[in-house]
């Protein structure tokens, strides 16, 4: 019992110092070699846990998409609107990148890879059927899939254009990214308008308050 709660413990803090290289130095900049010294622990050790930095981001992935709606629904609260969720759970993701390039730089490494991204479609599919099931009654799971799909392709290029080239208005670029998903699942236009308007004061909001919940520092804390 001991032992697997040490592992559990040493995982986890393989983890945690990865993160923080990560967004430190990039992802890119970040060796193996890098992480097991500062983890303490033997190269051979962190293979036993993980097999290549890919595998960790792969795990740093899972929890950043988890945690993303979890913080999402906690902000909503009690709402009754799947969309808002939605929109508020791209949109925290985006405000995070846009306030720390380094995160931008992580996206675009996890989208380059087919294993995280296949990850990463699927939990979206998964979401997005939960969401968007009374919309679409007579969507299938593979209708979910290819829409993910094209989900992904929207953000990885948004975020890319970000990181390389900023050539559009940060507030233009959630909009946008945010109407394009929404109607991708048949959104009314007028709901898609309030979702998106609902949307932006929260981040607002979000941006103006120095509370522990209202902060895009602690919001990348919890998500990263």
């Amino acid at each position: 019992m001991k032992r697997d709660q040490h592992k559990l413990e040493t995982k986890n803090r393989v983890l945690k110092i990865s993160r923080n290289l990560f967004v430190q130095q990039g992802y890119s900049k970040t060796t193996i070699k890098q992480i097991s010294r500062k983890a303490n622990i033997t190269t051979g050790s962190l293979y036993h846990f993980f097999q290549n930095k890919e595998d960790i981001l792969l795990h740093i992935v899972g929890d950043v998409v988890s945690k993303s709606a979890e913080i999402s629904d906690v902000i909503t609260g009690n709402e009754n609107d799947p969309c808002l969720r939605f929109s508020l759970e791209i949109a925290l993701q985006l405000e995070v990148i846009l306030k720390f390039e380094r995160i931008g730089e992580i996206y675009l490494a996890a989208y380059n890879s087919w294993q995280i991204s296949k990850l990463i479609v699927r939990m979206g599919a998964e979401r997005n059927e939960e969401i968007f099931k009374t919309y679409n009654p007579d969507f299938t799971a593979e209708d979910y899939y290819t829409r993910t799909l094209a989900i992904k392709g929207i953000l990885h290029s948004f975020i890319d254009e970000f990181v390389h080239y900023r050539r559009i208005d940060d507030h233009k670029r959630i909009h946008s990214i945010l109407e394009m998903i929404l109607l991708i699942f048949n959104i009314p236009e007028k709901q898609i308008r309030r979702t998106i308007n609902k949307t932006q004061r929260i981040i607002e909001k979000i941006n103006l308050e120095h509370s522990p919940k209202f902060d895009i520092s602690h919001l990348m804390d919890l998500i990263f």
